[in-house]
């Protein structure tokens, strides 16, 4: 009888103390393509983009994220204003520091195309994994100024989807 005691204590014990042991954490370094980045609206409706040139990378403390939409089928080192525009109208690039705690990465931009995130720009997301796809859920973005993206400011979200490069 005793020793059914010891074992059944000693295995209470043990699942107690395995449910205090932290998860190991979550992983993003490395090299990433944007599949997928679909905006979430205040009433749930959503548009999706996919991105046809994309790169996000994350080394050490450094990031960095280029991906652009528009399928530019000109190859000249010449090329009309009205399609640069374009081109950088369907563009995001930024580059800067980041950190992950937890599930919860944070960027903040160094240098970006959009003067208000350049200079200390902080974007918050929510990182989680489905197979082998790398969910950014967007929670915030703001300038260094504090001033909140327009999106975020009417309520919605942006939702971006990565798959790791393979070496």
């Amino acid at each position: 009888m005793k020793t059914k005691l010891i074992i059944l204590t000693s295995m209470v014990l043990a699942t107690m103390i395995s449910s205090f042991t932290s998860k190991k954490g979550i992983s993003i370094e490395g090299a990433w393509t944007f599949v997928e980045v679909k905006t979430v609206k205040p009433d749930g409706t959503t548009i999706s983009t996919f991105p046809k040139q994309s790169l996000a990378i994350f080394s050490g403390r450094d990031y960095s994220f280029c991906w652009t939409s528009h399928d530019l089928k000109l190859r000249s080192w010449q090329v009309a204003d009205s399609v640069k525009l374009s081109r950088f109208n369907q563009s995001i690039i930024n580059t800067g520091t980041f950190t992950l705690k937890d599930s919860i990465l944070t960027t903040r931009a160094v240098f970006a195309m959009a003067p208000m995130f350049s200079d200390g720009g902080v974007a918050k997301f929510k990182c989680s994994f489905s197979g082998d796809t790398l969910i950014l859920k967007g929670l915030s973005v703001v300038s260094s100024e504090n001033i909140a993206h327009p999106a975020y400011a009417n309520g919605s979200y942006f939702v971006s989807k990565l798959l790791i490069n393979k070496k």
